[in-house]
C-alpha cells in the first residue's frame, strides 16, 4: 500500500485527552474461583434462572500484522453458574470461525474449565483438547465443546482469542443471552485510521458507556515479498480510541408471540466501518451512499453484473414463456409463471448469486437470489423495465432506513413496471401467485438496485391485508340423529399459499385431516372439493360437508356456533411486555353461521351480540347473533387495521383478545320442547 512508506516518516504528535474509565471489578483472571462464589442459591436478577452468566467480557483490538497492514484480535472471557439441570444447555459452547479464500480467521487459543466444591475446596476439571471438535459448513468452521464434569451448582468458564486477518470487520457483541447476565462488558480499541458507525440495539441501560483517547504504537511487518522481519518492520505511533460499554443484571431474552427476529431486540452493539483515514491520502468512504452501493452491486459478478450483458441465450425460454401474450402485462405474467414453475429454490436466504446465471438456467435450480435474478434478466431481455430488490425477511433482522449495512439483507425479489404500475414478484416459491409475496418479506425497508436512483421501498405487515370467509350452514337430520353441515371456506392470499403448500406436497386428504382437528367437536369431513387449487393468482376455496351427532334423547343440547377457526387461547398471556407486537399481517376474517333449530327443541339461551373497538380504529371485533322463528343466524368478524403495536398498546391488545376468546367460547343452548308431541 502506498501509505506504508509514508508511515516510516510519520510521527503523530497529539495531545491525547484521556478520560479515565471505571475499571470493572468483575474483570477477573481465569481460574480465580473462591468457595464463596458457590454460596448463592439464587440471584436477584432472576431467582428462577436455571443458569446465570456471572460475567461475559469481550475485547477487540487492532494490531499490526505480517501483511503490511492491520488485523483485529478478539478476546472473550465468560463465566457461567449452573443452578440446576435445566440450565445444562449453557454448557455447550460454539465458536464460529469464518474461512474463505480471502479471509482466514484463526483460533489462537482456547482455555475452558469446570469448577466444583468437593470436601470444602474448589476442584478444577480442565477441558481435554481432544473433546474439542469441529463442524465445517461451506466457509464456516464451528468449534464446539461441552464443559466437563458439570453438576448442579457448578461454575464453568472459558477464554478464547481469535485473529481476524482483515481490518475491515469489528466483531459485534451481545450483552443479553438466553440466561440472565450479572455483568457484561465490551472493550474496543481502534486507531485513528479507522472510523466506525456504531449501532446500539435493545432496551437495557448501560452502566458504562465511555470513550478514551490515548496514544498507541503499532508494529506492522511485511513478509509478503520474503523480506526479513527486522528489515520490514514499521513502528506506527498514532492516536487511538478505547470504547468501553457495560451492562449489569441483564435479564434473559425470551422469544415472545408475534415478534420478528430476536436480533432486532437482544441488547447488543454492532459496528460498520465507515471511513479509512490514511496519512496524506484522501478519506476512503467505506460505508457508501446507496447510490455508490447500488453501483457496486450492479458491477458485482455475484449480483448484478450479468444483468448488463446481452443475454441472448435466454431468448428461447422467453419465447416459450410469452407465446400466448398479447401485451406487456401478459408477457410479465408468462415469464414469471415460467420461472416459478420450472425452477427449484434450494435456499431461501441469500442476497448473492451462488453461481453464474447461465448455470442456474442449465440446472433449473439455485438460491432465491439466483432464481429471481434469472427472472429479472428474462424480463429485461424481453424489453421490460425490471430491477432486483434486496430486503431482509422477518426472521432475519430489520434493515436500517438509509444506512447500507449489507449483511442485514438476505433476500432478493424483482420489481417490474408495466404502464406505470409496479409489480413485485418472487418466483422462488412454488405456491405464490403473481404480484404476491410470502408473508416473511413484509419486514420494513427494502432497496431497489438500479443505476440511477436506488429507490427506498417499504413492505410493512400493516399493509398486508388478509381476507378470509367461512360460511357454515347447519340443518337437522332427525332420521339419522345428526346435524348436517355444509361449509364454504375462502382463504386469504397468505392462507392460500400455506394451504397449497401442504396440499401439493402431501394431498388434499392430508390437509383435510389437519382441518378436521380445528373443530370443537368430533366430526368427519366429507364431499371435499377444492377450487383454484392450481390457479395461484386466485384465493383457494374449499367446499365440504360434515355430520354432527345429535342425541335425540337429550333434553338439553349445547352447541358452539364457532365450529372451527375459533381463537381458543389468548396469544398474549404475560402481564407486561417490553417488546413491540409484530403480527405477520392484518386479518379480516368473517365467519357466518346459519342453523335451523331441530324440530322438538327451542332456543333456551343464546350468546349476546357484541361489538368491540381496539384503540379507536386499530381493529374491531363483532359478534352478531339472532334467532328468528327458530332460525339462528350468526356473523363473527375480526378486523385488524394494523399489524404492528408498541409495548404501550399491549394491555389493551391483551384485553381485546381475551374478550374474543371468551366470546367465541360461548354456546347456544337448545332445550327440548316438552309440549312437542313425540313421534
Amino acid at each position: 500500500m502506498k501509505w506504508v512508506s509514508k508511515l516510516l516518516l510519520l510521527t503523530v504528535f497529539c495531545s491525547a485527552s484521556v478520560l479515565h474509565a471505571q475499571q470493572s471489578k468483575e474483570n477477573l483472571k481465569f481460574g480465580q474461583i473462591k468457595p464463596s462464589d458457590f454460596e448463592p442459591t439464587v440471584y436477584d436478577v432472576d431467582s428462577s434462572a436455571s443458569a446465570v452468566y456471572l460475567f461475559n467480557n469481550g475485547k477487540s483490538s487492532y494490531v499490526g500484522n505480517n501483511d503490511g497492514f492491520f488485523s483485529v484480535v478478539y478476546e472473550q472471557h465468560t463465566r457461567i453458574r449452573f443452578m440446576n439441570k435445566n440450565g445444562f444447555g449453557a454448557a455447550i459452547v460454539t465458536i464460529p470461525v469464518y474461512i474463505s479464500k480471502d479471509y482466514q480467521m484463526k483460533l489462537i487459543s482456547l482455555e475452558a474449565s469446570t469448577f466444583n466444591m468437593e470436601n470444602g475446596r474448589v476442584v478444577e476439571t480442565k477441558l481435554d483438547k481432544s473433546a474439542l471438535y469441529t463442524e465445517v459448513n461451506h466457509d464456516e468452521t464451528i468449534y464446539k465443546f461441552t464443559f466437563p464434569n458439570v453438576k448442579e451448582g457448578s461454575i464453568a468458564e472459558f477464554q478464547i482469542k481469535l485473529n481476524l486477518p482483515s481490518y475491515y470487520f469489528m466483531p459485534d457483541w451481545d450483552f443479553q443471552k438466553s440466561y440472565p447476565v450479572l455483568y457484561s462488558s465490551y472493550e474496543v480499541n481502534v486507531p485513528y485510521f479507522f472510523n466506525y458507525a456504531i449501532v446500539k440495539k435493545g432496551i437495557q441501560d448501560y452502566v458504562l458507556d465511555t470513550a478514551i483517547d490515548f496514544r498507541q504504537q503499532y508494529y506492522i511487518h511485511d513478509k509478503r515479498n520474503g523480506g526479513s522481519v527486522a528489515g520490514n518492520t514499521i513502528a506506527v505511533s498514532t492516536q487511538a480510541a478505547k470504547h468501553i460499554w457495560a451492562m449489569k443484571n441483564v435479564p434473559a431474552f425470551h422469544n415472545q408471540p408475534y415478534i420478528t427476529s430476536a436480533d432486532n431486540y437482544v441488547s447488543g452493539i454492532e459496528f460498520q466501518l465507515s471511513e479509512i483515514r490514511m496519512p496524506e491520502e484522501d478519506v476512503e468512504k467505506v460505508a457508501q451512499s446507496w447510490n455508490k452501493e447500488s453501483e457496486q452491486l450492479l458491477n458485482n459478478p455475484d449480483f448484478g453484473l450479468e444483468l448488463k450483458y446481452d443475454n441472448t441465450w435466454l431468448k428461447d425460454d422467453i419465447q416459450t414463456a410469452t407465446a400466448n401474450a398479447t401485451n406487456n402485462l401478459e408477457k410479465v405474467q408468462g415469464i414469471f409463471t415460467f420461472v416459478r414453475n420450472n425452477y427449484s429454490c434450494i435456499n431461501h436466504t441469500s442476497r448473492l448469486l451462488s453461481q453464474p446465471l447461465k448455470k442456474v438456467v442449465q440446472t433449473r435450480n439455485g438460491n432465491v437470489a439466483d432464481i429471481n435474478m434469472v427472472l429479472t434478466a428474462m424480463l429485461k431481455q424481453a424489453g421490460l423495465e425490471a430491477y432486483p430488490v434486496i430486503l431482509s425477511t422477518r426472521y432475519h433482522e430489520k434493515v436500517l432506513r438509509d444506512y447500507p449495512v449489507m449483511h442485514k439483507f438476505n433476500y432478493v425479489i424483482t420489481r417490474v413496471v408495466v404502464d406505470d404500475v409496479n409489480y413485485y414478484l418472487d418466483a422462488s416459491r412454488k405456491y405464490v401467485g403473481f404480484n404476491q409475496l410470502p408473508e416473511y418479506c413484509y419486514n420494513g425497508f427494502a432497496r431497489e438496485i438500479n443505476d440511477k436512483d436506488p429507490i427506498l421501498l417499504r413492505f410493512d405487515a400493516d399493509s398486508l391485508k388478509e381476507y378470509g370467509m367461512d360460511m357454515v350452514m347447519v340443518k337437522p337430520d332427525f332420521t339419522n340423529h345428526t346435524l348436517s353441515l355444509s361449509v364454504n371456506k375462502t382463504f386469504g392470499n397468505i392462507e392460500s399459499q400455506n394451504a397449497r403448500g401442504v396440499i401439493m406436497s402431501t394431498s388434499l386428504d392430508a390437509y383435510m385431516q389437519q382441518l378436521q382437528k380445528q373443530y370443537n367437536i368430533p366430526v368427519q369431513l366429507t364431499d371435499v372439493h377444492a377450487d383454484n387449487l392450481k390457479e395461484l393468482d386466485e384465493p383457494l376455496k374449499l367446499q365440504y360437508t360434515a355430520a354432527l351427532n345429535l342425541d335425540g334423547d337429550k333434553d338439553i343440547i349445547y352447541l358452539n356456533p364457532m365450529l372451527s377457526d375459533r381463537i381458543v387461547e389468548n396469544p398474549f398471556t404475560a402481564q407486561q411486555r417490553i417488546y413491540p407486537i409484530e403480527m405477520p399481517y392484518c386479518p379480516n376474517q368473517t365467519y357466518i353461521f346459519e342453523m335451523e333449530v331441530p324440530e322438538g327443541y327451542v332456543v333456551d339461551e343464546l350468546p349476546k351480540s357484541a361489538r368491540v373497538q381496539l384503540n379507536g380504529n386499530d381493529g374491531s371485533f363483532e359478534y352478531i347473533i339472532v334467532n328468528k322463528n327458530n332460525h339462528i343466524q350468526m356473523r363473527c368478524r375480526l378486523l385488524m387495521n394494523k399489524a404492528n403495536f408498541s409495548p404501550e398498546d399491549y394491555s389493551t391488545l391483551r384485553d381485546f383478545y381475551a374478550f374474543i376468546v371468551q366470546k367465541e367460547s360461548e354456546q347456544i343452548v337448545l332445550k327440548k320442547n316438552k309440549t312437542f308431541p313425540k313421534p
